[in-house]
This record gives C-alpha cells, sequence and structure tokens, in this order.
C-alpha cells in the first residue's frame, strides 16, 4: 500500500515530565551515577550503533538492526560495496518492507525476524510476568555486554505521542530506579530516562493488532 503524504511536519516533541532527556543536566547526573553501578555494560556497545529509524513505522526494524550491530553478529550477506553489514533493507523479515512501512510490526513479529537473522531471543508479554521479573530481567541484560533488553511499548502510558514503540534499554540507575531508552524516533523524541516502574505499566496496555499486551525481549 502506499503511504500518503502529510501536509503538515514537525521538528521533533518535547518530552513530557515523566521523562527525563539523556542530555539534559539532570539526565546527565543519572547518567554519571548509574556509570558508578553494574548496570551500564549494555550501554557503550549501543552508544556505538545507536541509529535513527529510516521511516515512520520501522521502529521494530530500526530497534533490532541496532542490536544486530552492537552484538556484532553476521549478517552474512552484502550491505553496500565490499561490506556486510545490517540495516532495514538487508533484514530477513517476515512481511514485505512495503507493508511494514504501512503499519509496523508485532512483539511475535520482532521475536521472529530476531530469529530469522541470527539472534536467540526471550520475548515475554508482560501479562505473563511479573514486574519483579521484569526489574530481574532487566538488570540481567544491563549488566552484561552479550545480551541486549528490547521493549514495545505504549507512548500514551509516558505521556508522548503516539502509540505502540519499540526501543532498545541502554541503562539502568538502580539507585533512582531510572531505565535509559534508546529511543530510535530519534525525529520525535531523544534519548532519555523514565521510571522503571512506569516503563512497565507501559508495557501492559492491549496492542490492537493482536489483542494482548506488548513486553520485552531479552536478546
Amino acid at each position: 500500500a502506499q503511504v500518503s503524504q502529510p501536509t503538515t511536519s514537525f521538528y521533533m516533541r518535547a518530552l513530557p515530565s515523566t521523562c527525563i532527556s539523556f542530555a539534559s543536566k539532570d539526565g546527565r547526573i543519572i547518567f554519571h551515577q548509574a556509570l558508578g553501578g553494574p548496570f551500564m555494560e549494555c550501554y557503550y556497545a549501543l552508544a556505538m550503533h545507536y541509529v535513527t529509524q529510516s521511516e515512520p513505522a520501522y521502529c521494530g526494524l530500526s530497534t533490532l538492526v541496532m542490536c544486530l550491530n552492537a552484538l556484532e553478529v553476521d549478517p552474512l550477506r552484502q550491505w553496500k560495496g565490499v561490506w556486510r553489514w545490517f540495516d532495514e533493507s538487508t533484514l530477513e523479515t517476515v512481511r514485505d518492507l512495503s507493508e511494514v512501512q504501512v503499519d509496523g510490526i508485532t512483539i511475535a513479529e520482532f521475536e521472529c525476524m530476531a530469529r530469522m537473522n541470527g539472534l536467540t531471543p526471550e520475548c515475554r508479554r508482560a501479562d505473563s510476568v511479573s514486574k519483579e521479573m521484569f526489574v530481574q530481567d532487566l538488570k540481567r541484560a544491563c549488566a552484561s555486554q552479550t545480551e541486549i533488553m528490547t521493549i514495545s511499548y505504549f507512548r500514551g502510558t509516558l505521556n508522548q505521542t503516539g502509540m505502540g514503540h519499540f526501543s532498545p534499554i541502554g541503562g539502568y540507575n538502580e539507585s533512582t530506579n531510572q531505565v535509559l531508552v534508546f529511543d530510535v524516533a530519534r525525529f520525535k523524541y531523544s534519548a532519555y530516562w523514565v521510571s522503571a516502574d512506569l516503563l512497565w505499566e507501559s508495557m501492559l496496555p492491549i496492542d490492537e493488532s493482536t489483542g494482548k499486551s506488548r513486553g520485552y525481549c531479552l536478546l
């Protein structure tokens, strides 16, 4: 289907009060505090491969691309010239990219695509696990250099504009209970810190396309 072009345009959005910009004074304080703890090991590789999604509905694809490159997975196929690399166009996908460009992907499709492209994902819907288990998995991933957590969440819970979204998690400050979200829609929102409790709540609303809650994946 052809994606129609809107007649108006926007340059970014201000983050709501629920979120703290990574680059702000408070965001830098939280970051420096977190660096003294054990839950920023995932940050470095992700920061090196932070991407902006190339289409408005590509958040799931871009999140997966970012993680594949951060985890140094060889795509085993050429990207450009002599180089092998992941971007949205080189992913093995469950549906044609023209369809994904219209309505994005679900967490089940994300999990399937992660497997198709060389990862071993563990995906969990929020209504099937406790908040305590989520935090436990969050800590496990953030303390690792070989595992990454991605989230599928409802922006409205964070008082952001938009609906469902995917992004990788870049770290955790245990003392403030703040999670660093590497939002791949950087044309809209910058990377930000948000409460782990609120982030958990943002995965609970039902995804209308599946009739099920959203959730998170460990890659």
